[in-house]
């Protein structure tokens, strides 16, 4: 608390004059004890508004999180797979890892600016009537003229003004030296989780690749990481103790001015006591100030961060139809091509193909190919280049959000498990309905297993929230995904190669197995494997971004120059 040195120093100085002037003993006491309560109560003061602002920053820290995450939750997904927005989020991730929060940060040194300026004011104050002295001519030498205050003074703007540079440097050196460091401290954890992670434990072991993860991580963090330190520990102790020479000079024409006043008994002792206290309380007050002065120039690219992120637009605009669920449903790509941002080349090229209600679509080609782009398109997750999309004849853009997202069931590729219950991993929610919940999983093939887990369906998956949660195998995660789109019920259901790391034969199996599940529904199904589609009513053939064929299995096979026959016979060879 900034009043507290002054409370001292003024008591300090009216004891003196006290005893200097005879005071009775009562009367001293009286100061004394004035002195100590004073303390004692800016004492507990000091301590509450220290727990309050370390409630409130902490606080600050979890309302920064969230915002950025509910920002990121809510954000159009197109968004999110932006080069330059990803570089964004990263670097205000690394700006967290690096100062724990920039609002944190700049919470810290306003207060250390408030504090060096309510320092700086109470000390002006003070010694106000030792300046009014000070500007008289009480004699002949140099001290005793206005001159040698303006020499002080000119010495403490020098002294702020390197103080400040200083600072500054200092300031972009340490984070400098804190992104390398953190750097190899990434690099380090990063081999410390790898190595303790028993899905790679095995290949650690039987290569022997500890040498790798040593060297790597813990000989780096020690000798590259002690250096980065070190250089910067270095810099800064010769800054500071450079500038700690500066204020003991600066300190030593504060005391001689002030000792000369009082030798020619302008004041008292007690008033010299004060006057020296708050002079120099002066300098520490400015010294906080400029070392304020001196992250602000870091500090503010990183605040811009969360600003930059919280203050990203949508750019997809959406209509106000709403999709009746229990419709059919036609849609349709009329001319559509797309290609990413930054990307040289599209990855759908002038597409065109009406998906009929009810109907059950293969979509296959070669890795790259664009089906799953396909899929993304036809979801809304990005909006097309050229051409338009079509849901009963009205274009996609004309519908609301909701009724989107509301209309597809898909399972990725890329699929995700959280680390929650599985009965909240298939509802996607926290309240869900039993039997529907369980009819999901017995047409998923994964029933049975989850009524031998101790708490069924309120059993946590992996262990990341509770010790006690059970480790799924990958086929088990597939089937619960599948379970999970089966539970939501849209009317359209899409599987993009969830399956792709299984064996064909499984693929195939479970294909099938889900195929009976949703005869009454629109389905699309994506493989780059043709023997697992064929049950299909219609397959189309993606090549090079561009759908190359359309038909049935028998058609496609019937045109020997075709993609498809090509697809189909280069797979078949290794089935034979």
């Amino acid at each position: 608390m900034a009043v507290m040195p002054f409370v001292n120093v003024w008591f300090t100085s009216k004891i003196i004059d006290l005893l200097d002037t005879g005071a009775e003993m009562n009367e001293l006491f009286l100061y004394i004890g004035l002195a100590v309560g004073i303390n004692l109560i800016l004492f507990f003061v000091n301590y509450f508004l220290s727990d309050m602002y370390y409630m409130y920053r902490s606080l600050m820290y979890n309302k920064e999180l969230q915002n950025i995450s509910v920002k990121l939750f809510k954000m159009e997904y197109q968004r999110l797979e932006n080069g330059d927005f990803k570089e964004l989020v990263h670097k205000h991730s690394e700006a967290q890892d690096r100062v724990f929060s920039s609002f944190v940060q700049l919470s810290w040194m306003m207060r250390d600016f408030l504090s060096g300026l309510i320092t700086l004011v109470i000390s002006v104050i003070i010694i106000f009537p030792l300046l009014k002295i000070g500007f008289k001519t009480t004699g002949n030498t140099f001290f005793e003229k206005p001159v040698f205050l303006l020499t002080i003074f000119g010495a403490i703007a020098v002294m702020t003004g390197i103080i400040l540079v200083i600072a500054l440097k200092m300031n972009k050196m340490w984070f400098k030296a804190s992104d390398e460091y953190s750097r190899l401290d990434r690099i380090f954890y990063y081999f410390l989780n790898m190595f303790s992670d028993y899905n790679t434990g095995k290949e650690i072991r039987l290569y022997k690749e500890q040498k790798l993860i040593e060297h790597n991580a813990t000989d780096k963090l020690l000798t590259d990481g002690e250096r980065v330190l070190k250089k910067a520990s270095m810099n800064s102790a010769k800054s500071s103790s450079f500038i700690a020479v500066l204020g003991a000079v600066v300190g030593f024409g504060i005391y001689l001015f002030i000792g000369v006043k009082g030798l020619y008994g302008l004041f008292g002792i007690g008033s010299l006591v004060l006057y020296c206290g708050s002079f120099m309380q002066i300098i520490n007050g400015i010294m906080k100030m400029a070392a304020t002065f001196g992250k602000t120039e870091e500090m503010v690219p990183l605040v811009n961060y969360y600003f930059d992120i919280m203050n990203t637009k949508d750019d997809m605009t959406y209509g106000s139809k709403v999709l009746d669920l229990t419709d059919k449903f036609e849609i349709e790509f009329k001319n559509v091509s797309f290609r990413y941002p930054g990307a040289e080349n599209d990855s759908l090229k002038n597409v065109n193909l009406t998906i009929h209600n009810g109907e059950h679509l293969a979509v296959v080609g070669r890795n790259g190919s664009g089906k799953t782009t396909f899929i993304k398109l036809m979801c809304r997750l990005y909006d097309v280049t050229e051409g338009e999309i079509l849901i009963n004849g009205e274009n996609i853009k004309e519908y609301t959000a909701e009724s989107l997202m509301s209309l597809y069931s898909v399972v990725f590729q890329d699929f995700k498990i959280f680390s929650t219950t599985l009965a909240q991993n298939i509802s996607a929610g926290s309240d869900y309905n039993s039997e529907k919940l369980f009819d999901a999983l017995d047409k998923s093939n994964i029933k049975e297993r989850v009524q031998k887990m101790e708490n069924e369906e309120n059993t946590y998956l992996y262990k990341d929230l509770d010790k006690a949660g059970v480790e799924i195998s990958g086929g088990e995660a597939q089937k619960l995904a599948l379970a999970r789109a089966l539970y939501k019920d849209s009317p359209i259901v899409i599987l993009d190669e969830p399956t792709a790391a299984l064996d064909p034969v499984a693929e195939n199996e479970i294909y099938n197995r889900f195929n009976s599940f949703v005869n009454h529904k629109t389905a699309i199904y994506i493989s780059h494997r043709l023997s697992s589609c064929i049950f299909c009513s219609r397959i189309a053939v993606f090549d090079k971004a561009e759908l190359v064929q359309n038909g049935t299995h028998e058609e496609l096979l019937e045109n020997k120059e075709g993609k498809y026959y090509e697809l189909w016979n280069a797979q078949a060879q290794y089935y034979i």
